[in-house]
């Protein structure tokens, strides 16, 4: 009986990474940062063990670069619904879906909080940046047409550090937030929107002092 031998794909270094990086990423979102093990990518991509390792050294380093790729990805659909929105339609609470969804939905605040409990510490900044800008134009613009004092970025910073902390508290703690506070059962979900309401409420009480 003859034997079928499978051909072998030959892949730039930047390809298979990238292939290794969008495979663990769909296991982080589907099981959690447990999900995403060596073996397994390695299987579904017709790797060994050793080429993953090969690039990104171990499963820990693998997890950091997976970190840091999703929140590249993020930060360039951030970017895109910024520019491609009406600029009076995308609001704080608009923020926080994005923010929710990335944290929540993609796993990453599980990641991050898995790597943080391991030692690691990140060495980036500026991810929130252009919701920083975004936010601090906005207001800007607002305080011009109205004739009042200008914002301060500052203000802009604190407000998305606040939503930042909201959604990824949230996406740790899930219905354990809102029981422990007595909550009703969707109360969870809308949590951040109404801290995003908030936010917005106390801004324009603060512009018109």
């Amino acid at each position: 009986m003859a034997t079928r031998t499978t051909k072998r794909v030959r892949r730039s270094v930047e390809a298979s990474k990238q292939l290794i990086l969008d495979t663990a990423e769909r296991y982080l979102i589907a099981e959690g940062p447990n999900g995403v093990k060596v073996q397994r990518i390695a299987h579904d991509l017709g790797l060994t063990d050793a080429a993953v390792h090969y690039h990104f050294g171990n499963r820990r380093k693998l997890l950091e670069a997976l970190l840091r790729f999703s929140g590249r990805r993020f930060v360039g659909e951030l970017i895109a619904a910024i520019e491609t929105d009406d600029p009076q339609s995308f609001n704080l609470e608009t923020a926080t879906i994005l923010l929710s969804d990335f944290y929540g939905r993609k796993g990453t605040a599980r990641l991050a909080m898995w790597l943080n409990l391991e030692g690691w510490s990140p060495e980036g900044a500026g991810m929130l940046e252009p919701l920083v800008d975004w936010l601090h134009k906005a207001r800007t613009h607002q305080a011009k047409e109205r004739g009042r004092p200008l914002p301060r970025k500052s203000d802009a910073r604190r407000e998305i550090a606040v939503l930042s902390a909201v959604t990824f508290s949230q996406a740790l703690a899930g219905d354990a937030l809102r029981r422990s506070v007595g909550l009703g059962k969707n109360a969870g979900e809308c949590l951040a929107i109404w801290a995003a309401r908030l936010l917005e409420h106390e801004s324009r009480v603060s512009s018109q002092t």
